[in-house]
């Protein structure tokens, strides 16, 4: 039977074999004034519990030693290391009961990071947009064979290009006359642009005639009645009168035969924009039965709802027709010129 000895002079309980149980119906309760609690073996401490203002602190009394917690079956969950390093082992952490899978180099990667949850919940398939507009000098985020780096979207932008050869290359060919409303790509001053086909067409044009004879009386400027028309693109001549719609320049034609006049008769054919005299060409008679053909061509600016008239005058004496609905018959014409 061992014996338990009470060593006053060193303020020590001594068991010179085995183990020493304290058992007793209460708590156990270690009171030391001094504030700590030291766990030694063969007079070595090894471990310290320390009273500081009442936090608890734990510290090992051996350098280059740690302070391992193990579970039952004996496996290391956490270590204390000596270089104040607190270790758990990989698949050993969980948050809330679920597991962090993630490596250390991969929580490293949020080292430093200042981006706002709202920021990184982007990344997480978040739904927020923004308006904000896109300017070249702005980052963008790219895979690069598995690592993310930031680039410009300058530099998206030059790597993507624009149209060249090599872009249209093998395109099906359009196969008929292009629509008014097709479309074409242009550069605008380094902007790419949308533009229909009618605003580098020939359009408006038209062509008009006259069904009948037109009486003019004499000396009496007079507006020519166009009713026969061949063609009319846009449908924009109505009341006798051109409105282009589109401004440009304009070449404009007109004919107009008079039937017989007397000797030194003059006739005239006249443009007339937005109700004025514009110009005037004249044609004169050598003998009683000529038949007169004044005839004008001009290039006009006109504003869209700028708008040219035809008219004629002659000098015979008594009224003349201006011929219609004949081999020479008066005509009214014009097209937009493009590239001016």
């Amino acid at each position: 039977m061992a014996n338990i000895e009470l060593d006053g002079v060193n303020k020590k309980i001594k068991v010179d074999s085995g183990d020493l149980t304290l058992d007793v119906p209460g708590d156990i309760v270690l009171d030391a004034d001094g504030g700590d609690v030291v766990f030694a073996d063969g007079g070595t401490n090894l471990l310290k519990v320390t009273n500081s203002s009442s936090d608890v602190v734990l510290q090992p009394q051996v350098d280059t030693k740690d302070i391992v917690f193990k579970q039952y079956d004996g496996t290391v969950v956490a270590t204390v290391e000596d270089n104040a390093t607190f270790n758990i082992p990989a698949s050993k952490l969980a948050i809330g009961g679920t597991a962090v899978t993630s490596t250390a180099a991969e929580l490293n990667i949020l080292d430093g990071v200042t981006a706002t949850a709202a920021e990184i919940n982007l990344i997480d398939g978040g739904t927020a947009r923004g308006t904000t507009a896109i300017a070249d000098g702005d980052g963008v985020l790219i895979n690069d064979a598995g690592t993310m780096r930031m680039t410009t979207v300058q530099t998206l932008k030059t790597y993507i290009g624009g149209f060249d050869v090599s872009s249209i290359t093998g395109a099906t060919a359009l196969a008929t006359q292009p629509a008014a409303t097709d479309e074409i790509v242009l550069s605008d001053n380094g902007t790419l642009k949308r533009l229909d086909i009618k605003h580098i067409s020939n359009t408006p044009f038209f062509e008009y005639q006259l069904s009948g004879n037109q009486g003019l009386n004499n000396n009496t400027a007079t507006k020519i009645l166009w009713d026969s028309g061949t063609f009319d693109s846009d449908s924009i001549l109505g009341s006798s009168k051109f409105t282009p719609a589109i401004a440009g320049y304009y070449f404009i034609n007109a004919l107009l035969p008079f039937d017989e006049v007397a000797d030194t008769t003059v006739a005239y054919c006249m443009i007339y924009k937005n109700g004025s005299h514009y110009l005037s060409q004249a044609s004169s008679s050598g003998r009683g039965t000529d038949l007169l053909t004044p005839h004008l061509s001009a290039i006009l600016y006109l504003d869209g709802d700028d708008y040219v008239e035809i008219y004629g005058q002659h000098n015979h004496g008594s009224a003349r027709n201006v011929i219609g609905n004949s081999s020479t018959e008066a005509y009214f014409s014009g097209f937009r010129l493009t590239g001016l």
